[in-house]
């Protein structure tokens, strides 16, 4: 009997943390999401913010920046080599993710080379407490981007293309993670699922359960 009430606490437990584990979600759906292209031809020189400032609403069902090249803003300059355009992409946003698409980038083959050309997305500053981080989806990703090309602060994410090529089958995604109540990593990437740590108490447990287990069949045996 003491086996069986052992027993059942302990797989108790492990299923209550199994359920609460994922607890919170995260959702840009409905929340303003700003997009701006600056670009900068060494640390130290001039940066150039080459876009009109945009904002859009990020919804399920529709792509929030599906003509890029529009929002060039030819009255800012661009640092020397870099073209006075931008690459024609499209940008959508959905719950937990950013996908970049090629599709209409022709002519164009390869970005300026530069310290940087960055895509900055500005999050809603509620939206954005929840965010811990932005991971590259290398299943479907064919542009070039690195980790340290991707990098998350404050409510602002940068995204840095320089001198990468691309042609109109690229294709880049960049999901989003957050915390849930317990400080676990909460994501869709599984090599970034939490593990999920045994109770203080638990490695007790399973030790008394193996020392009945041991007196048991000793009993048995006498």
């Amino acid at each position: 009997m003491t086996m069986k009430v052992l027993s059942g606490l302990a797989f108790g437990s492990l299923v209550a943390l199994s359920s609460t584990a994922h607890a919170a979600t995260l959702s840009l759906i409905g929340t303003d999401l700003s997009l701006s292209a600056q670009a900068q031809a060494t640390p130290t020189s001039e940066l150039f913010v080459t876009s009109f400032p945009v904002t859009a609403t990020v919804s399920a069902t529709e792509v929030e920046f599906p003509d890029v090249a529009s929002l060039f803003d030819s009255s800012t300059g661009v640092p020397p080599g870099f073209a006075s355009s931008l690459v024609d992409v499209s940008i959508d946003a959905g719950s937990d993710f950013l996908e970049i698409d090629f599709t209409n980038s022709a002519p164009f083959t390869d970005f300026a080379t530069g310290f940087q050309n960055t895509y900055v997305f500005t999050f809603d500053s509620a939206v954005a407490l929840d965010i811990t981080d932005a991971v590259i989806d290398t299943n479907v990703t064919t542009l070039g981007l690195t980790g340290d090309r991707v990098t998350f602060s404050g409510n602002e994410l940068f995204v840095n293309v320089q001198s990468l090529t691309f042609n109109t089958s690229t294709f880049a995604r960049i999901n989003l993670t957050a915390e849930d109540a317990m400080g676990s990593v909460v994501t869709d990437d599984p090599e970034r699922m939490p593990v999920v740590p045994l109770p203080a108490g638990m490695p007790l447990i399973i030790t008394a359960m193996i020392g009945l287990g041991v007196l048991s069949r000793q009993k048995k045996t006498t």
